[in-house]
């Protein structure tokens, strides 16, 4: 089935669903490690509900995802290696899965499934790939970014395409949401797809939850994570509880896991290296299926499986058809569930993440701005299910042997290392080949993203000082504007022609106000003046003019003209409104 034949199928779904097939519940969290839980031999975390979910279902001993959380969105969501989505990365605009992949909403919702998305998208930032779009029928959560700066009465969450303010702890929300969803559809076949935003930082919980691990002795920082993975286990509880006062248990598959390696360092299982690491400690996270009466209860899988095989594994669960006009990375690995063991999906499991862009040797970091220079070392590593892995190091370890990735063997079996560095390299060619990785246009003039914020992330600094200072997403700014011939450039897709207003959001202190900018697109451009307020880091939002756009691609850039003082300004905010 293509993906226009998916698209069609869910517009218009079946009335009558078959009885046989069950609910599925995908439960994600934030940069939870695989030893971020007590079953796995943690002895100071509390997690009996994530613990009664492995006791009663299918228990994976090694189950890998990417190293950071939007590739492993991505692949979660498609079944391909994320490299081959766009979701590369999770800022700068490169945490953007291609609008033409097919995700588990649309394949659910083909096969007439209601559907939700509650939670943390994370997989672009516009309207074009907001989860409405992408087979969700209900969202409720955040999708621009990929975490919040407010878990208490949060002003920073959607319901579908609206902003709105909430009041309690954002976990609780999440799950008040769920609940609430389950109720109104429980009397239907249905998927959710529930995301919590925690343990990522910032590491915020009530004051009881952080109290109980230092009792035991954590650090503050250590006690915060834990204390966020217990608030998460409890409103577990309150799922599992619902399911069963609802009768829907029997016929229901809940899936746990997290998206990445861990964030915490108090205990580690012996495991070497965190999130955003390829060392097991970054890629291998829980997972735990359960189905009561359908899979074995208790069961302990030591076949390895990857977050690619989901998408497949669901399809198979439901009765849909796979995508025939795209290549699947992922295999099922329903019948490994269902026996609790059997041969791994694939022999060998590939693991790599950069800032910027794929890496397979290292890149000249002169071509990247300072603060993206680190980006330009390899960061891979190749894992042959006999035991071998393989890092972009050139360090080799034995996993059958040394699960903690302590002694580099590679000089003893130097064949061992080309073997499986030539299989890296077929392997990144292959999910590499046709893909830029440039920076992705953002539409303006869209009836349903009127004004549209230009994301400062999402821009390009051009010239000699001029510099992006990231501050937890919306709080960016571009900052060190001193030279006439800096730039800021977006790529943007103009799909409505007409005038435009363009609003800038800076601060200016009053000394050095009446620099002048000019902003051009296309054949269009405007001047403006810059305007005081009360401080270099007080913003307030000053129109600074309109263009006339015509439909299709450009350039949109701000450069300016006279600098009076110190900087141009320190931007906070672009946005351009359609007017007529």
């Amino acid at each position: 089935m293509t993906r226009r034949e998916f698209l069609a199928t869910a517009a218009a779904p079946a009335v009558h669903a078959a009885p046989a097939r069950p609910n599925v519940i995908l439960v994600i969290t934030d940069d939870q490690g695989w030893w971020d839980v007590g079953i796995h031999g943690n002895p100071h975390i509390e997690t009996p509900t994530m613990d009664r979910i492995a006791r009663e279902g299918v228990r994976f001993e090694r189950f890998y995802c990417s190293p950071v959380c939007t590739p492993t969105r991505a692949a979660l969501m498609t079944g391909r290696h994320y490299q081959r989505t766009g979701a590369i990365d999770t800022y700068r605009g490169r945490d953007v899965m291609s609008a033409e992949e097919i995700t588990l909403g649309q394949v659910f919702r083909s096969q007439g499934y209601r559907t939700a998305c509650i939670g943390k998208w994370h997989l672009g930032r516009y309207m074009k790939y907001h989860p409405n779009e992408r087979g969700f029928e209900e969202f409720f959560g955040f999708w621009q970014y990929g975490f919040i700066n407010r878990y208490d009465d949060s002003d920073e969450l959607w319901h579908n395409k609206q902003r709105v303010v909430t009041t309690g702890y954002i976990t609780d929300v999440l799950t008040d949401q769920a609940l609430a969803w389950l109720e109104q559809n429980r009397s239907q076949p249905f998927f959710l797809y529930l995301a919590y935003n925690a343990p990522h930082s910032p590491y915020l919980v009530p004051d009881p939850y952080i109290a109980r691990y230092l009792k035991k002795g954590l650090p503050l920082q250590e006690a915060r994570i834990y204390g966020m993975v217990t608030k998460v286990d409890e409103n577990l509880g309150r799922l599992l509880a619902a399911l069963e006062r609802w009768k829907l248990a029997e016929n229901t598959v809940v899936i746990f896991m997290s998206d990445n390696g861990g964030v915490s360092r108090y205990y580690s299982c012996g495991l070497r290296g965190n999130k955003g690491s390829v060392y097991e400690g970054g890629v291998r996270v829980p997972f735990f299926v359960r189905w009561p009466g359908q899979f074995p209860a208790g069961r302990v899988v030591a076949t390895p499986a990857q977050h690619i095989d989901i998408f497949p594994t669901l399809c198979e669960l439901i009765g849909a058809p796979l995508p025939k006009d795209r290549k699947l990375d992922g295999r099922s690995v329903l019948g490994l569930i269902r026996q609790g063991e059997g041969p791994p999906p694939r022999t060998h499991f590939f693991h790599q993440w950069n800032r910027v862009r794929p890496l397979l040797d290292p890149a000249d970091p002169a071509q990247a701005p300072p603060d993206e220079r680190k980006a330009f070392r390899p960061n891979w590593a190749v894992y042959e299910v006999r035991g071998y892995k393989l890092h972009a190091t050139g360090e080799l370890f034995d996993l059958s042997r040394d699960p903690g990735e302590q002694h580099d063997i590679a000089r003893e079996h130097p064949e061992v290392v080309r073997e499986l560095r030539r299989r890296f390299e077929e392997f990144f060619q292959d999910v590499t080949a046709g893909q830029s990785y440039g920076r992705v246009p953002i539409e303006v003039g869209r009836e349903d993203e009127n004004p549209v914020e230009l994301d400062l992330a999402w821009g390009e600094c051009v010239g000699k000082k001029v510099r992006a200072v990231y501050r937890h997403y919306n709080r960016d700014t571009i900052e060190d504007w001193s030279e006439p011939s800096d730039a800021l450039r977006w790529k943007i897709e103009v799909v409505r022609a007409g005038r435009y207003e363009v609003v800038l959001e800076y601060g200016c202190p009053p000394g050095e106000a009446g620099s002048r900018y000019e902003i051009r697109a296309g054949r269009s451009r405007l001047e403006a003046v810059v305007q005081p307020t009360a401080g270099r880091l007080v913003f307030q939002p000053f129109v600074a003019g309109t263009l006339t756009l015509e439909r299709g691609p450009a350039v949109f850039e701000i450069q300016p003209q006279a600098i009076r003082a110190r900087e141009l300004m320190t931007l906070h905010k672009v946005w351009v409104r359609w007017l007529a």
